[in-house]
């Protein structure tokens, strides 16, 4: 049902931990500096009015995001996408878009629901160099179910031709059969098998063919490649991060590749 006084507020924001919003919907900003590209951190956080109590304790739904507003607008422009991932142009609308949903979840069921939902979003600047700039965005999300979900997107930006980076522009195409052949020998030991063991039984490849996962990320030492869960296994078996190191690969990385990695401090 709906709070009726001002103490179901105080009641809200003391179970979720307190933060600089003193209204519904609010941001706040942190200043970060030192990097190539300058840019605040923000936040926003909007909370429904339906409340849900399990014994002693109230709840309510949420969302909560944290992320980079960069000085320049173009910047921005490029990393919408890597932040709102539903294709909504700012995080305040995504924001009440999720508690709306549940709103009207909840108005459908005659005001009555056994659970909350929340959703939490954190996308941080991973690399920021003089010639591109990735953002991972994390996100933790529950709207019903056994288990609420979770995962890691990786995106990368070249900020003097305002092109969003692919493994391609990494290694070249002629050389991915090559860099997968060499990735799965690193992902074989990772995960404790053998050359010849198959896997059909354990992951989720399809015909026991190994993939590289289309999310990867640029490390000073290494090309990382992101699993999130239920992509090669259950929910259960967790995400998969995969390193393949630079020196092994060196010979297939591309000119434009090797740019970005040394552009890496």
């Amino acid at each position: 049902m709906k709070p009726a006084h001002y103490l179901y507020l105080y009641i809200i924001f003391t179970l979720l931990g307190s933060t600089s919003c003193t209204s519904e919907q609010g941001e706040t900003a942190q200043k970060v500096s030192g990097d190539t590209l300058h840019y605040d951190m923000k936040e926003v956080h909007r909370y429904s009015s339906f409340f849900v109590k399990e014994g002693k304790k109230i709840d309510t739904t949420f969302f909560k995001a944290r992320y980079p507003a960069f000085k320049d607008t173009m910047i921005n422009s490029l990393l919408s996408h890597s932040i709102n991932l539903e294709g909504d142009s700012e995080i305040h609308i995504a924001a009440k878009r999720f508690v709306d949903a549940y709103d009207e979840y909840v108005e459908e069921n005659n005001g009555q629901s056994s659970a909350t939902w929340f959703r939490d979003l954190h996308a941080k600047v991973y690399q920021n160099t003089p010639r591109f700039i990735s953002i991972e965005t994390n996100q933790t999300e529950y709207t019903g179910g056994a288990h609420g979900d979770h995962f890691t997107l990786f995106n990368h930006f070249d900020i003097k031709t305002d092109q969003k980076i692919t493994l391609v522009d990494i290694v070249d195409e002629k050389n991915q059969k090559e860099l997968t052949k060499i990735a799965e020998k690193y992902f074989r030991k990772l995960e404790k098998l053998s050359m010849t063991e198959s896997l059909n039984d354990k992951y989720f490849f399809e015909s026991g063919n190994f993939t590289l996962a289309n999310n990867f990320a640029l490390t000073k030492e290494s090309l990382l490649f992101y699993y999130n869960v239920y992509e090669i296994k259950p929910y259960s078996g967790g995400n998969t991060t995969l390193e393949v190191p630079y020196k092994d690969i060196k010979h297939l990385i591309s000119n434009k590749g090797l740019t970005y990695i040394n552009s890496i401090n």
